[in-house]
């Protein structure tokens, strides 16, 4: 009996750890940078085989399979993923019918607008790759690091996303959620995320500081739109302050808190 119960044991241990082993080695495509992002924070890097050009590769192994907004199927397939992850937000949906004609794994996450959005896609994906824990952990490690103000600062902040036309981030978006974690007033209350403003608006808003993403944007060109502006308390302080895209705008837990890091630290 006692031999017959080792065998049993060993059996079902062998049969653990090779599960753990291939759960560990999940084949992953990312066709959102965001998510791409939160993998690696969960220390999928060697696992995320598929990428978009607009995520950050980082190694020779992972195969560019398309852009944020299309992707090649047949370069999807070529990777035998065990695991699709893509955005609904932007993605094309006849491009994902596409893709769920091969029967594969994909999963559609929710866009995000708030920190709570956050944790919940966060937790999401980390169910699905089974690391619910350690998605946990981070969460527990970025909340006790970085606390919501509780005193509210005067500080008035206008963000921009594109100059031309003029399109500005509204406290319903997720960069406004930024914004109220810094303790800092977004000047653009609305219901849509993102709302096209004139000049003169602008000039009735007149923000303390500005921050525009660096889509596209550089230092010079901002500099020469806002001479336009010379009375707003922004421009005549000189508290116009380009940020990089890659931390403002691809909304996963550690962008978040670096996002509101830095912004603190502008309107100090």
């Amino acid at each position: 009996m006692g031999q017959k119960f080792f065998i049993k044991i060993f059996f079902f241990l062998n049969i653990a750890v090779c599960s753990t082993v291939l759960l560990s080695q999940q084949r992953i495509v990312s066709l959102t940078p965001s998510i791409t992002k939160s993998l690696y924070l969960l220390n999928e890097k060697d696992n995320v085989v598929g990428i978009t050009s607009f995520c950050k590769k980082i190694s020779d192994k992972q195969k560019i399979v398309g852009s944020y907004l299309e992707f090649n199927v047949e370069e999807i397939l070529k990777l035998k993923p065990d695991v699709i992850f893509v955005s609904k937000e932007g993605i094309k949906k006849e491009s994902v019918e596409e893709l769920r004609k091969f029967k594969l794994n994909i999963t559609i996450l929710s866009p995000v607008n708030t920190y709570e959005d956050i944790k919940k896609q966060f937790i999401q994906i980390a169910k699905i790759i089974k690391k619910e824990d350690k998605a946990k952990q981070i969460i527990s490690y970025y909340e006790s690091k970085y606390k919501e103000r509780q005193i509210k600062s005067p500080v008035s902040i206008l963000c921009i996303i594109g100059l031309h036309p003029l399109i500005v981030a509204t406290d319903k978006s997720y960069m406004g959620d930024i914004i109220r974690y810094t303790g800092a007033k977004n000047c653009i209350s609305h219901r849509q995320r993102y709302v096209q403003l004139t000049p003169e608006e602008i000039i009735r808003f007149n923000p303390d500081v500005i921050i525009i993403p660096d889509m596209g944007i550089n230092e010079t060109e901002v500099r020469n739109f806002f001479r336009q502006f010379e009375e707003l308390n922004a421009v005549k302080n000189n508290r116009i302050f380009v940020l990089p895209a890659d931390i403002l705008c691809q909304p996963n837990i550690e962008n978040f808190f670096l996002s509101v890091e830095k912004v603190s630290k502008l309107i100090k």
